[in-house]
């Protein structure tokens, strides 16, 4: 009887196809720690946003560790942008370094409140929110879809134009950033909708916490894209050179 050779690949080597896994797992063992310990400090000393240990505290551990994870991503993206020589990987750069400048200078929380008030006033905007977000959220909203328009969009063009490697990689790459986008912004609005009980607790802590996992998957992703195409190019093989279909290339 001939041994079954047609099984999938084993669990290890499905994560290295997502990224380095030794990376992966200091990445993740570290968030998860984060997580591990805002909750600890949330069901024992209660929603104290002075707390650093917090996940939700502006300027805690958990967001310092975000804003790294936001700025090393932005630059691997870079590289792999010079590297393939294909704008799509500038596109996704762009976003993340945008979110790393709303996070840290709290762009959405500052301003949002202010583009609410401005459009309230010429009627355009409910001033009293609509579907139980306030308006300040609402502005908060509608200030980070201005932000991401751009980026989102090139990303969407520019993926259209590639092919072969860089579109595989881009659709991995689409799919992080959909989570992300989901963790920021919908879980975000979720839980203005049950501030102040359990509920909001819950969501918040998995609206922060997933987003601090999708940034980590997110650079071990392009770190073992990056590995990739660089021991192509050292073998000079398949994906060594551009793609197959005609790339965006970078202008300098």
């Amino acid at each position: 009887m001939t041994e079954d050779t047609t099984t999938g690949p084993a669990p290890r080597g499905r994560l290295a196809a997502v990224g380095p896994v030794p990376l992966l797992a200091a990445l993740l063992a570290v968030d998860l720690a984060l997580i591990a310990a805002s909750v600890v400090r949330l069901v024992t000393a209660g929603p104290d946003l002075t707390d650093p240990w917090l996940l939700e505290t502006d300027g805690g551990w958990a967001e310092v560790v975000g804003y790294a994870h936001q700025a090393v991503l932005g630059l691997l993206l870079l590289a792999l942008c010079l590297l393939t020589r294909h704008l799509v990987w500038a596109a996704y750069a762009a976003l993340f370094l945008l979110a790393l400048a709303d996070d840290s200078l709290r762009l959405h929380e500052n301003r949002g409140a202010w583009l609410a008030d401005r459009l309230a006033a010429r009627l355009w905007f409910p001033p009293d929110g609509f579907l139980g977000l306030r308006a300040s959220d609402l502005g908060e909203l509608l200030l980070w879809a201005l932000l991401a328009a751009a980026p989102l969009l090139a990303a969407v063009l520019l993926h259209r134009r590639a092919d072969g490697w860089d579109r595989r990689a881009s659709r991995g790459m689409a799919v992080l950033v959909a989570a992300y986008v989901f963790c920021g912004a919908v879980l975000d609005q979720v839980h203005v909708l049950f501030l102040d009980s359990w509920v909001g607790d819950v969501v918040g802590t998995v609206e922060d916490g997933g987003e601090l996992v999708v940034l980590s998957a997110s650079v071990g992703y392009v770190a073992g894209r990056l590995a990739d195409r660089r021991r192509a190019r050292a073998a000079g093989g398949p994906g060594a050179g551009r793609s197959a279909a005609t790339p965006v290339p970078v202008r300098g």
